[in-house]
């Protein structure tokens, strides 16, 4: 990756996040020269892998959908660009395993509506109808969605002509409903079975009360109707199959260079960057078209004052989507010998009654370890070929999420900061280990990333790691993203990440799509 600015382009990308290198890619196939500018050391932002102690740990990424089943906006992207070709994708053997008092026994959900209204059945019989419904709601919305993701011919459309009305009520019928509404519905007052149907609910949110269904129908239906898959290698083996694709289409990634201000004319209209290399050395580039991989109180910053206000406005007062914590622990023995059974097991506290209790979750880090944990999402690569670990030698490392916010590390210095760190690292393995004996015996490298890590790598407000909050939309076709696309107020001026769209790989990848398509038709 070149750190050299010497030559003409037709467009430049500020940031390296999956949805700039999208975009990037994008528009370099498309025949366009293309310059990346990343302001850290390494391209991919969010999605990555780092190197510790001799072992390879994951950033990001614990799962993603495939993008050749169901409804996938990623299959467009990974045609367009061959990526199927330069990335391996491994399949998740199953869903997640569920613990928690209030379930008694670990519950095992599988990939597939079948097969997981089987478990489900098994395990709440007199709900057994209601779990049908509820999952029958989930296919006829995957459905809908994939009819308009989809070009289809004359033989699917008369295939499918009958239940047409019936995807599409399933689709619309909620369209201003929240999670918390939906599963009251199905299922009144057991907490139990509304848990079990949101193990996963930390990765988009820490309030179910405002989180938006149709959110949930399309992420996570799409792992309970279509299963999970990892790249092997991690995240890293993504953003690089993108830089290659970029590279060998004539364009140039350069990190180490951070954009610090947009340059109009005086129409407004963007007509280069302004930055400075790695050394501080300040240079200027002059492009007609620049997409902004980064969220838009950034952008704003970037822009003259006369361009701000109007840049800003259709994002005014969009709450900020939660942020994580990330655990990365490597052991000197697979977790798999320790009694982890599964790939992704989510480990609800006692405290935790409702699925409305997760609302009390992310303020937890905000003071030291005590009687309350937050809920735990624990992610073991070894339980499939993920391609991390070591040299062959060492076991593949296992991963903690759960939410965070950046108030909880307001106001501490370095050494404040690093002693609740430590403090929390401590409390999390100690829970581990009540789990699966032995666990922290066997930790050897431990490392954790906060809300206040996602804010200072990401740049983000907040820390927030997918853009806008998935919130019921106060209007039919809600936010900039209806209104505008990836099409900012500025002309010459394309939002490509999260912030245009929704969050997680899936998310950004599309937005950045639909930010090159749009840009390269205008």
């Amino acid at each position: 990756m070149s750190s050299v600015i010497d030559s003409s382009f037709d467009l430049a990308v500020i940031g390296s996040g999956l949805g700039g290198l999208t975009a990037a890619a994008m528009a370099a196939t498309a025949g366009r020269r293309v310059l990346v500018l990343e302001k850290n050391a390494h391209p991919g932002g969010a999605a990555g892998t780092f190197d510790r102690d001799g072992r390879r740990f994951e950033i990001s990424l614990h799962e993603t959908t495939d993008p050749f089943r169901g409804a996938d906006p990623k299959a467009r992207i990974f045609d367009a660009l061959d990526l199927a070709s330069r990335i391996d994708l491994v399949p998740v053997p199953e869903f997640c395993e569920i613990r928690s008092p209030l379930l008694g026994t670990p519950l095992r959900l599988p990939h597939g509506l079948a097969p997981l209204q089987e478990a489900l059945s098994a395990r709440f019989p007199a709900d057994a109808q209601a779990i049908a419904r509820f999952l029958r709601q989930i296919a006829r919305s995957q459905e809908a969605i994939s009819l308009f993701l989809t070009s289809h011919d004359g033989a699917w459309w008369r295939a499918h002509i009958a239940d047409l009305p019936l995807d599409l009520w399933a689709l619309t019928r909620d369209m201003g409903s929240t999670l918390s509404t939906v599963l009251e519905r199905y299922f009144g007052t057991n907490e139990a079975l509304k848990l079990a149907l949101a193990p996963n609910l930390p990765y988009y949110t820490d309030d179910p009360d405002r989180f938006w269904w149709l959110a949930y129908a399309i992420a996570q239906g799409g792992f309970l109707s279509q299963g999970g898959y990892y790249i092997k290698g991690g995240s890293r083996a993504l953003v690089q199959a993108l830089v290659a694709v970029i590279e060998e289409n004539g364009g140039t990634v350069a990190t180490g260079h951070r954009v610090h201000a947009i340059l109009t004319d005086a129409a407004g209209t963007v007509r280069g960057l302004a930055y400075r290399d790695a050394a501080g050395v300040p240079g200027e580039l002059s492009v007609p078209l620049v997409f902004a991989n980064a969220a838009p109180q950034a952008v704003a910053a970037m822009l003259p004052e006369p361009q701000r206000a109007a840049f800003a406005a259709p994002y005014e007062g969009r709450p900020l989507s939660i942020s994580l914590f990330e655990l990365s622990l490597g052991l000197d023995r697979p977790a798999a010998d320790l009694g982890v059974q599964a790939y992704s097991t989510t480990l609800f506290p006692a405290w935790m009654d409702t699925l409305a209790d997760f609302q009390g979750a992310a303020a937890l880090l905000g003071a030291a370890p005590g009687e309350r944990m937050p809920p735990l999402i624990v992610v073991d690569y070894g339980q499939i070929d993920s391609g991390l670990g070591g040299d062959g030698t060492d076991p593949a490392p296992i991963s903690v999420t759960g939410v965070d916010r950046l108030d909880n590390w307001a106001g501490l210095d370095a050494a404040a900061y690093a002693m609740r760190k430590a403090a929390w690292m401590d409390a999390i393995i100690a829970r581990l280990d009540a789990e699966w004996p032995g666990l922290a015996a066997a930790v050897r490298v431990r490392d954790m990333a906060t809300a206040r890590t996602m804010a200072d790598y990401l740049g983000t407000p907040g820390g927030a790691v997918y853009g806008f909050a998935p919130e019921v939309p106060a209007l039919p076709l809600p936010g900039p993203r209806h209104r505008t696309g990836a099409r900012t107020p500025v002309e010459g001026l394309w939002l490509a990440s999260a912030w245009a769209g929704f969050g997680g790989f899936t998310g950004a990848m599309g937005s950045g799509a639909m930010a090159a398509m749009q840009a390269l038709r205008a």
